[in-house]
């Protein structure tokens, strides 16, 4: 399979800063930094009591995961709002465009440089939430479920960044412009998963709508992104 030159670009560009590992340091720190809190609250509890509370470590994994969640919204949209965007602001998407490379290439490569990160702060952070499976009160189901969640999640916010960065010309602009569709998305979806007893959706379907939803807005705002900054051809009159 062939890699789009842009993705290659993207990766070897990050890979020669430290914004990567720095993040990388920030987001895997302020975990485990939570988990070793709570585990040391714990502690000092059955110390105290002489009871193991599994209820604690129950919400570990849900403090954690919480906020890595967080974290992937807040990330996304500074990765991906200056991929178009900061091509006008150069003066390199015209020229871009002339080469031999496809908007989708163009498009699809700045997504999966961005995912390539998204992805890497995932995996990096499965030893620590990894950590709440060792002690029970969670399946290993329910952890793959959670980073299937994640994958998700990290595609739609970056098709939506990528988008806010094709219509709009300023990077400032596209990221705001970013940071609010994300989240009203997810106050959405949050809105729905709390009256969905009221609703009468079962958290099985509830699952499945909005993982097929999340997918195909992600792929119609590609396309619409694609379609936005593709050259239009005049039709010289006769």
């Amino acid at each position: 399979m062939k890699l789009s030159p842009i993705f290659k670009k993207d990766e070897i560009t990050s890979v020669r800063r430290f914004i990567l590992p720095t993040l990388i340091t920030i987001v895997n720190g302020s975990l485990a930094m939570l988990v070793l809190m709570n585990l040391f609250y714990v502690t000092k509890s059955a110390r105290a009591t002489g009871e193991i509370s599994y209820v604690n470590f129950l919400r570990i994994y849900y403090i954690a995961a919480f906020t890595e969640l967080l974290l992937i919204l807040l990330i996304a949209p500074a990765l991906t709002a200056s991929s178009i965007s900061g091509e006008r602001e150069r003066k390199t998407l015209g020229l871009l465009l002339t080469t031999q490379l496809d908007p989708w290439d163009i498009v699809i490569g700045k997504m999966l440089g961005a995912l390539s990160t998204l992805l890497l702060l995932v995996a990096t952070s499965v030893p620590i939430l990894a950590t709440v499976y060792i002690y029970g009160g969670i399946t290993l189901l329910q952890v793959a479920g959670y980073f299937s969640m994640l994958m998700i999640s990290s595609v739609f916010c970056t098709s939506i960044g990528i988008m806010a960065s094709s219509f709009i010309s300023t990077t400032a602009a596209a990221t705001a412009v970013a940071y609010v569709i994300i989240f009203l998305s997810y106050f959405g979806m949050m809105s729905v998963v709390y009256f969905r007893e009221s609703l009468g959706i079962s958290d099985a379907r509830l699952v499945i709508v909005s993982t097929l939803l999340f997918l195909a807005v992600s792929v119609f705002m590609l396309y619409i992104s694609k379609r936005h900054i593709t050259p239009h051809r005049r039709r010289i009159r006769q």
